[in-house]
């Protein structure tokens, strides 16, 4: 992060106070996700091109993460059954093709993946998917915790950006993270153990 805002001061990095750096040709290239495709897209057409991001020591790596349906064991057997032929129904190849093309994301299934026009083998994102496929991903943070730790790091990083010491920032959110978890006792039985 400090290398980030010495890039900024030195006007080495576009702050994007606007979110539009790219699209308004200020800046060449964007370290963004595959929800910006649409709009990048339509921006500068067929010469947009998708390129792993930087290899920091441990492999280029996409972000791996996204919401996800299941079924609790408490509802009754009849609650389960309707509960699973729901969930087999939203992961036939058509209806996860619908969602991930309103959301932009790496359709959830490999079948959905070869039937898409954006991650099939010649579509513009495939990069994501051969990432994700090939497991050179990072998780999300594994918790219930999770919008809360996205919100206070977005923040620190908007600090950051606005020329805040980096330490005091990454200490606001530390401290914005911890007094969640102390809120909600550490949100128990609801953290994955590792063997799940």
């Amino acid at each position: 992060m400090q290398s980030v805002q010495n890039w900024i001061t030195k006007g080495y990095v576009d702050p994007n106070i606007d979110d539009a750096a790219f699209t308004s040709d200020r800046v060449a290239l964007s370290w963004v996700g595959h929800w910006a495709y649409k709009d990048y897209a339509k921006a500068v057409g067929k010469d947009l091109v998708v390129l792993p991001l930087p290899n920091f020591g441990r492999g280029s790596k996409t972000a791996q993460g996204s919401w996800n349906w299941g079924i609790t064991t408490n509802c009754q057997k009849a609650c389960q059954k309707s509960a699973m032929k729901f969930l087999e129904f939203l992961l036939q190849p058509q209806e996860v093709l619908a969602m991930a093309n309103v959301n932009g994301a790496v359709p959830g299934t490999k079948r959905a993946i070869s039937q898409s026009q954006l991650y099939a083998p010649n579509g513009p994102l495939r990069l994501f998917a051969e990432q994700l496929l090939a497991g050179e991903t990072v998780p999300r943070p594994q918790t219930p915790a999770y919008p809360v730790i996205t919100s206070a790091f977005q923040e620190a990083f908007a600090n950051i950006r606005n020329g805040l010491p980096v330490k005091t920032a990454l200490d606001r959110a530390t401290t914005t993270i911890n007094v969640d978890r102390q809120d909600n006792q550490n949100y128990p039985n609801l953290e994955l153990k590792k063997d799940d």
